[in-house]
């Protein structure tokens, strides 16, 4: 068996777990979803994990499951190895209006946890990897951008748009079958066996919302 994460060699020798495992309260691991991987692509990403989970849970609101997640999972690790998580997420704060604080996020942590995120869901549902000619690029949606254009923010609310509702039978690339929407659900679109350029739709504790479009650059019908 290969790895799940695109282009990789290596076999596999670990299950690993999508999304990860801090994501889920003790009472419902069960319902984790796990793909074949190599420990590069398991052990290796641990600390995106973390940023990235205590940035989606500082962007949703306390109402839902988020912070039940936060208290469990994310304070013990700002307080971690002379508190680095802390540091590194509150060194580029930036105070706004009435009280409220914007934290700086670095976008390539984010990149690199939906990459492996999309290929392990991809993995899932169809027990191989996603495809060398496939480029993947991500829309966070619920993240505040400096310098971005009104045509930008018009594609981004139209994106949002087009896939708030359920892949049509046509687009229904496959069901990797997330069994807890209160913490994710991923929604896929494309036309099966790799036939189009995909989109994935994350969705983390009913608010926080990823578009990860997965580009075909040998398409083999439109690609939309």
């Amino acid at each position: 068996m290969t790895c799940y994460y695109q282009g990789c060699k290596n076999k596999a020798s670990t299950k690993e777990h999508v999304p990860p495992r801090a994501f889920f309260p003790k009472n419902l691991r069960y319902q984790l979803l796990t793909v074949d991987s190599c420990r590069e692509h398991n052990n290796g990403k641990s600390d995106d994990d973390q940023y990235v989970l205590a940035h989606i849970c500082m962007n949703s609101s306390p109402k839902n499951r988020s912070q039940e997640i936060f208290i469990e999972k994310v304070l013990p690790q700002l307080k971690h190895n002379k508190a680095a998580l802390g540091k590194l997420i509150s060194k580029d704060r930036e105070p706004l209006d009435d009280d409220i604080v914007a934290y700086r996020v670095d976008a390539s942590r984010l990149d690199r946890f939906f990459n492996g995120l999309s290929c392990g869901i991809i993995y899932k549902i169809t027990e191989k990897q996603l495809l060398d000619n496939y480029q993947i690029r991500h829309v966070y949606h619920n993240l505040r951008f400096k310098d971005i254009s009104d045509a930008e923010k018009l594609i981004i609310s139209m994106i949002s748009q087009f896939y708030s509702d359920e892949p049509t039978r046509v687009l229904k690339f496959g069901d990797p079958e997330t069994k807890n929407e209160s913490i994710y659900i991923a929604r896929v679109f494309g036309i099966p066996d790799f036939q189009s350029s995909i989109t994935i739709v994350h969705e983390f504790f009913g608010h926080f919302k990823v578009t990860s479009m997965l580009t075909n650059s040998k398409p083999h019908h439109s690609v939309f």
